[in-house]
């Protein structure tokens, strides 16, 4: 009767004992809801005149359309010239939606959408 209490008890302790070691090496620090555990490690520059399975929408003053390539967003004039990038990094952006008036982008960033301000 004795062995299987004692037995009981050391049972009970042990996660006891073993959860402030667990604590001390936890990251506590706090994090951005933004912020992604990826670093980079290295960065490929390169020059295209094309892609496929873009996303784009047109503005509603149809001057400016946005589009997606490679995860980043960038905006063009409608009569062409050059991409200016509006996002980039790591997080993977795509499906940008002027809003009605022109005045923000809706986009999809991983999981998360976002409406954020954009000035054309």
């Amino acid at each position: 009767m004795r062995r299987p209490l004692i037995a009981t008890l050391l049972a009970a302790a042990v996660p006891l004992v073993s959860l402030p070691a667990q604590r001390a090496g936890a990251d506590t620090s706090p994090k951005k809801a933004d912020e992604l555990p990826l670093k980079p490690t290295r960065s490929v520059d390169f020059t295209t005149s094309e892609g496929t399975w873009i996303s784009l929408d047109v503005s509603p003053d149809g001057r400016t359309i946005v589009f997606e390539l490679l995860g980043d967003l960038y905006t063009l004039p409608i009569s062409g010239g050059e991409a200016k990038p509006i996002t980039s990094g790591p997080a993977f952006d795509s499906q940008p939606r002027y809003s009605r008036l022109g005045k923000h982008l809706a986009l999809r960033r991983g999981r998360l959408e976002r409406a954020r301000p954009h000035e054309g």
